[in-house]
């Protein structure tokens, strides 16, 4: 199975999902930054912001998570299914939860660049798959083959 993304801002490899949390009423398309850095798939304030996720809701992940300025408040979505279009048709990943984070009030400007930060899919996905990067031939993959 091949999942393909495309390259994108940041000169940064991205690929596109349907995002899927019935017991929050939420199907939406989100565009993931695939980054080897983070440890989980995490939704960052804009995408949580479109789709509109009420964050009194939810339950607060207490540690944390560290991010653009330090500790971030970190959130917990409850089973949540992401569903990657591959040239066979359909393939699902499904989460016991994973994190939404909400930058604190700041400065505006910081906010601002904040909101420009796309959402990451983590190792907890890229570790189940052979990751291809490759920006001269323009070839962003995730494989299992």
């Amino acid at each position: 199975m091949r999942i393909y993304g495309t390259w994108g801002p940041f000169e940064a490899p991205y690929v596109r999902v349907i995002l899927s949390c019935p017991s929050f009423f939420i199907q939406s398309p989100v565009i993931f930054l695939i980054d080897s850095g983070a440890s989980r798939t995490t939704i960052l304030d804009s995408d949580a912001a479109r789709m509109r996720i009420d964050y009194s809701k939810l339950k607060r992940f207490e540690q944390g998570t560290t991010g653009i300025g330090g500790i971030v408040d970190t959130y917990i979505l409850p089973d949540v299914t992401l569903t990657f279009r591959t040239p066979d048709g359909l393939h699902e990943e499904r989460f016991k939860e994973i994190f939404v984070l909400k930058h604190g009030t700041q400065d505006d400007k910081t906010l601002e660049r904040v909101r420009k930060l796309p959402s990451l899919l983590g190792r907890d996905v890229i570790n189940k798959y052979e990751l291809v990067l490759n920006r001269r031939e323009e070839i962003v993959l995730l494989s299992d083959e």
